[in-house]
């Protein structure tokens, strides 16, 4: 049977609350029931919320990697592409428009437009359909011309208000009511999002928790990016990068909405994200201790090897000499309730220091707050400056990017009044011990951000890579199976054993 491809857009994640989607996906519905002869393809290729006149549908989105499983020869001839209307596939100028239209039919693929039944193929572009073709290509095109200058001057205005302190109106993220008002459910879920990631619970985890304000771990990433979270409206512009035209970050008008989350979290949640940019961690899924084992030899991850005929049991085993014999040496196998065993015994004081630097004290507190504002108005001023270099006669340019220099300043100020001290901050045991007999993930996902690994060597040494206090890093040995107990034997570099249960 032949193939149909859906492709389905819209510009906007306002819209996905719509009747867009449905609309676009019953279009697609009908369309197969009066072509039986074609079957749907089981991928999805769908551009939600992106805009179909800046292009990034193509560059970075789902119409791009449908375009090159087209030119890969992924889909064979006769194979159809179905859109709602032209508008959908593409907003861009007509001529780009024609070149993404050319590379599909002259791949013997056919294009169809459901608002009006209108089929493409290769002869369209060479008879008479060109021309209403290229019709509905520049109409579209004009159309969100149109609506972007009609966008960017309406919010001109707003951002004019918003700095002489009057309400606005705006489309605003989902805590948010158009006036900037708190929406009580919503916004305590923002909270717990910030506190429960600040806490050391994956965003993976927290995108599942929270699946019904997020739709993946990205939204929630944007989310807890988002300054709107403390009242601030971070506005974009269009400028030109690299020859072409894109919407990058622009000026930030404080004090515009009710805040969700207090300055210090928000902060403390920025320094964590920039953290895990600069060391993403294991993603544990299914098993807690994914990223805590590593390998004494190559120090790659131990993974985990579920049990099978012949393993009775589940285990651990170095990543890399599972990939091949040359990676690693480090060829010895770990039953994993020796490993569970090793780690239960050990991670209390690390995870107690990672748990207590969750809960700082008012002077870190108002130190990372502070140290975040000075990298935001930093980028502030980058961009800012860069506006002041392409027009030096901009006057309203020059003073918006003094200000910047003037609030600079009074941060460095405030930061460098503050006292450098080295408080501990006090944890409730009742609440850490809470934390500790909670959600394990989170507790292993904490103790992987502060730095906490047990070194798994070839000869059955285990050790953990540090100390967390004055006692010495915990060290044993796994010696094998004792068949008499049914259970494992351990070692102590002290003399003795124990024998952990399968």
């Amino acid at each position: 049977m032949p193939i149909a491809v859906p492709y389905v857009r819209f510009s906007s994640e306002r819209q996905s609350y719509g009747s867009s989607l449905d609309r676009q996906e019953n279009l697609i519905v009908k369309w197969l029931a009066h072509h039986p002869e074609y079957s749907r393809y089981e991928r999805k290729f769908e551009d939600l919320g992106v805009s179909g006149s800046s292009g990034k549908h193509v560059e970075a989105g789902a119409m791009g990697k449908l375009l090159k499983a087209i030119e890969d020869g992924h889909f064979p001839a006769g194979t159809v592409v179905l859109v709602e209307a032209m508008d959908r596939f593409s907003r861009l100028e007509p001529m780009d428009t024609l070149n993404n239209l050319r590379s599909i039919v002259q791949a013997g693929i056919d294009l169809v437009t459901l608002d009006d039944g209108q089929w493409y193929d290769a002869k369209s572009l060479k008879g008479n359909s060109l021309l209403y073709l290229a019709m509905k290509a520049q109409a579209a095109h004009e159309f969100a011309v149109r609506l972007s200058d009609f966008t960017v001057g309406s919010y001109v205005d707003r951002a004019k208000d918003a700095k002489d302190g009057k309400p606005i109106k705006r489309r605003n993220p989902f805590w948010l009511t158009s006036e900037g008002e708190l929406k009580e459910v919503e916004a305590a879920a923002v909270e717990q999002v910030f506190t429960a990631f600040s806490n050391g619970v994956p965003l993976r985890a927290l995108a599942s928790q929270y699946a019904q304000y997020f739709g993946n771990r990205q939204s929630l990433k944007h989310a807890l990016r988002n300054p709107a979270a403390i009242g601030h409206w971070q506005r974009t512009v269009t400028a030109e990068v690299d020859g072409k035209k894109k919407r990058v970050l622009g000026e930030l008008i404080k004090n515009v909405f009710k805040p969700a989350v207090s300055e210090e979290l928000f902060y403390q949640v920025q320094k964590l994200l920039d953290d895990l940019a600069d060391q993403p961690p294991t993603v544990a899924r299914k098993f807690p201790l994914a990223g805590l084992l590593q390998c004494a030899d190559c120090g790659s991850n131990m993974v985990l090897l579920r049990q099978n005929s012949r393993q009775q049991t589940d285990a651990v085993r170095c990543y890399r000499r599972m990939q091949s014999n040359d990676k690693c040496t480090n060829q010895k196998t770990i039953p994993v309730p020796v490993v569970g065993w090793f780690y239960g015994e050990t991670r209390k004081p690390h995870a107690f220091r990672a748990y207590q630097r969750t809960k700082l004290p008012e002077n870190t507190r108002q130190r990372i707050k502070l140290e975040g504002q000075l990298d935001q108005l930093k980028q502030q001023q980058a961009r800012m400056r860069k506006f002041v270099e392409m027009d030096e006669d901009d006057q309203d340019a020059w003073n918006d990017y003094q200000k910047l220099v003037d609030q600079r300043k009074g941060v460095d100020q405030e930061l460098a009044s503050l006292p450098v001290v080295g408080d501990t901050p006090v944890v409730s045991l009742f609440a850490f011990q809470r934390f500790l007999g909670g959600d394990p993930f989170a507790v292993a996902n904490l103790l992987q951000q502060d730095g906490y690994r047990i070194i798994c060597h070839r000869d059955g040494t285990l050790e953990v890579n540090r100390s967390a206090d004055d006692n010495p890093a915990g060290k044993v040995k796994y010696v094998g199976y004792a068949r008499k107990h049914k259970k494992w034997t351990i070692e102590y570099p002290e003399g003795g054993t124990v024998l952990v249960p399968q």
